[in-house]
């Protein structure tokens, strides 16, 4: 999905979101492409960033920071903290 609640009202947003975590809990992936961190990080399981057509980084999502994603999304290592890079 690339950005699958752009310009939609709040309410249909979340039941977009529902859609999307219970196909997760069957078991389907999802690719889900997006702008919003916040909700990026609550959706995923696994974050890859892709900088300059290369990737920079696949995180846990349980264990980054929009300030950690940012730093990927222009080309910047990230500290592993014993978690979280892959």
């Amino acid at each position: 999905m690339a950005y699958p609640a752009r310009g939609l009202d709040i309410n249909t947003c979340y039941t977009i979101y529902d859609l999307m975590n219970a196909q997760k809990k069957k078991g389907v992936g999802v690719l889900f492409i997006g702008e919003d961190l916040d909700v990026l990080i609550q959706l995923s399981d696994r974050i890859m960033v892709m900088y300059n057509g290369k990737i920079s980084g696949i995180v846990d999502a349980k264990n980054i920071t929009k300030e950690k994603l940012g730093l990927l999304m222009v080309g910047k290592s990230i500290e592993s903290e014993g978690k979280g890079i892959v």
